[in-house]
């Protein structure tokens, strides 16, 4: 008899993301649209501003949350996005990975 393995989901928990916290609340607001353009420039205009310990955390804390966030729905993702503040909701997988570059580098897009 064969025991089927459950992969466990990774909780989200948005205390565990302090700095993504600030820049969600702080760049990505209603209006990041008009004054950065998009959220990839939101994120850019973050880490210029943000100092080099915080650049460096938020690209901890981006990587630990695409970790976590990477095979739930869209929905799902946006609900969790919504905790960390801010008004940003990407409507894909596309529009989420767009701030790969500004927190990481270079594109990521593990299949989802």
């Amino acid at each position: 008899m064969t025991r089927q393995k459950k992969e466990k989901v990774a909780e989200f928990d948005p205390n565990e993301f302090p700095v993504l916290k600030e820049f969600f609340s702080g760049y990505l607001h209603e209006d990041f649209n008009d004054e950065y353009g998009s959220a990839p420039g939101a994120a850019r205009a973050f880490r210029g501003d943000a100092s080099p310990e915080e650049s460096a955390q938020a690209c901890q804390e981006w990587t630990k949350l695409r970790q976590i966030l990477t095979g739930r729905s869209i929905p799902e993702v946006q609900t969790s996005l919504q905790k960390l503040g801010g008004a940003w909701r990407p409507q894909d997988w596309d529009e989420f990975h767009s701030l790969d570059a500004a927190f990481t580098g270079k594109m990521q897009k593990p299949s989802s």
